[in-house]
């Protein structure tokens, strides 16, 4: 009964679907006392995707909210090499997990997430972990009914007919919360025997020309510039010899935290396999904001510039507290990570024919990049003088 990476997934999904069935019967009754009885348990599938299938589960005849998401996941082959022969991209993490080694760090850090925010503040929720269906690589876990930051954010937009609507939900607090919550489970995490990456300043400067040397070879020194340059001399200049590790969220952005009513904050997908440098996601999430897609592919039309610099301050102020606010050095780890973003979006748009419109729109998009990068220099120099 096991659907594991490679395996023919569309042969095993409805079995899949069955086991979840079974799994929810059995258990609703003490996963969710005040329900009463043995439910009859329906799946709707909400979203397919590459890695995984998300199934909202419902446990009362005539609801329409869910009461559980069940998260399957899948495998995807990966190439051993491009097809051409051209070099792979770096990458901040070089290793890979099986689909079974994932599921497992996923259902491990919503435990660990749960335990820390469940009850800490009213600033947060956690999204409660259910289950973990070993033979089916399936996370259950409690539905949460909010939409998430990033679709706060695209509806912040210019020209956005939900800008009120998105002020009325706390839009301005959440923002901060954000930056509050990376701290809080930042020190809650205990790093233990996790492995560590870019842990010492000649690492970070190493990530820094590798990028280069890629986006050289694929879009021309002309297109990339000095930017990794002076981005490793940027490393040299502001990082110390040993840096100060934490654990990683994995992939913290505003597509994995729900906005809820009064700008409660809840944050899922978490993947801590790594001990990682402190202010990784921090700029990782700062990144994420700066290179979202309808930003992005409108050459930094889509949001204006003071109200992005306002939302970035927020994040920042409320991960640093009281504390200074070390400007040089998140300028650093921003720029290392939006080259990585960059070096990212250049592979995907290269070798199948599929990926030539996706192509063009990357080499339209290397002006803003290039500004982006700019800024990102010319804060770390002001920072520093």
């Amino acid at each position: 009964m096991t659907a594991g990476p490679g395996t023919p997934f569309g042969a095993n999904q409805r079995m899949i679907e069955r086991e979840i069935e079974r799994r929810v019967a059995e258990h609703a009754e003490a996963w969710f006392p005040q329900g009463g009885g043995r439910p009859t348990v329906r799946l709707r599938l909400v979203t397919s995707r590459p890695r995984a299938l998300l199934y909202a589960v419902y446990t009362e005849q005539e609801s329409r909210q869910p009461t559980i998401l069940a998260k399957v996941r899948r495998g995807v082959s990966q190439p051993a090499g491009n097809d051409d022969g051209a070099r792979r991209r770096p990458r901040l993490a070089t290793d890979q997990l099986s689909v079974s080694q994932l599921t497992a760090l996923e259902y491990a850090g919503l435990r660990s997430i749960h335990a820390t925010f469940a009850d800490a503040s009213p600033m947060f929720g956690a999204v409660r972990p259910l289950d973990h269906l070993v033979d089916l690589d399936t996370i259950l876990m409690e539905y949460v009914a909010a939409g998430t930051l990033r679709e706060l954010l695209v509806g912040e937009r210019r020209l956005s007919f939900n800008k009120r609507s998105a002020r009325n939900r706390g839009a301005t607090e959440v923002w901060g919360r954000a930056g509050i919550w990376l701290r809080t489970f930042q020190t809650s995490m205990l790093i233990d025997d996790l492995p560590a990456r870019q842990s010492r300043r000649a690492d970070v400067v190493d990530r820094f020309n590798a990028y280069d040397e890629f986006l050289r070879s694929r879009i021309g020194r002309r297109s990339v510039g000095d930017i990794a340059t002076r981005g490793a001399q940027l490393a040299q200049s502001v990082l110390p010899e040993r840096l100060p590790m934490v654990v990683g969220h994995g992939d913290y952005a505003p597509r994995n935290m729900f906005a809820g009513e009064g700008a409660r904050l809840t944050v899922f997908d978490p993947m801590p396999r790594w001990a990682v440098p402190r202010y990784e996601d921090l700029c990782r999430f700062l990144v994420a904001m700066r290179l979202l897609g309808l930003q992005l592919h409108t050459h930094g039309l889509a949001y204006d510039r003071e109200g992005m610099q306002r939302r970035e301050s927020q994040v920042i102020r409320g991960y640093c507290g009281e504390s200074p606010v070390p400007a040089a050095q998140l300028s650093c780890y921003q720029l290392l990570i939006m080259l990585d973003k960059w070096s990212a979006l250049v592979d995907e748009s290269h070798g199948s024919w599929r990926t030539q419109a996706r192509a063009v729109s990357v080499r339209l998009a290397v002006p803003y990049l290039r500004s982006e990068a700019a800024r990102l220099l010319s804060s770390a120099d002001s920072a520093e003088s």
